[in-house]
């Protein structure tokens, strides 16, 4: 089996957040349009979602993003980005099942005044957290999520390319 994955670029939030996924990837439909999920087709398991949060007319943007990350010691530096990314995990019980989630927090700067972070999560049902397939996904999308880009905005709607 090839290691090789085809992937699509993902722009959301009118343009001001772009990402990749896995190509046969689908978007699902949600009421909350302040995420966007996307899941393997027919996925029992492993549901990633994306959500935004902006701070604008920031006087100084790096070092309002480094201090929003000030408080964690667990955060990293894309050196190509310039992203501040934070890694977390956590079990829950949602409508009876056990799930277990893992978390991507990424900020970046949008100069010259905006902040944004974008939070990723991917959730999976917690009897197959530990095993070899999921841990291989939890990397990848790792991975996928470290490159984020943050733009200032424009295009009007979400967009596979």
């Amino acid at each position: 089996m090839s290691d090789v994955r085809r992937l699509d670029a993902v722009s959301v939030f009118n343009a001001k957040l772009t990402f990749l996924i896995p190509h046969e990837w689908i978007q699902v439909e949600e009421a909350d349009e302040g995420t966007h999920l996307y899941q393997a087709p027919d996925a029992q398991s492993g549901w990633f979602r994306v959500s935004l949060i902006t701070k604008n007319d920031v006087v100084c943007p790096a070092e309002q993003l480094r201090e929003l990350f000030s408080e964690y010691a667990n955060v990293e530096v894309n050196e190509r980005t310039g992203n501040l990314i934070r890694r977390s995990e956590k079990d829950t019980i949602e409508e009876g099942v056990r799930l277990h989630i893992y978390y991507w927090f990424v900020g970046g700067c949008v100069l010259p005044n905006i902040v944004r972070e974008a939070v990723f999560s991917y959730t999976v049902l917690a009897d197959v957290a530990n095993n070899e397939e999921t841990q291989s996904e939890v990397k990848f999308l790792g991975q996928l999520v470290r490159e984020a880009r943050f733009g200032a905005s424009t295009p009007n709607r979400p967009s596979v390319s």
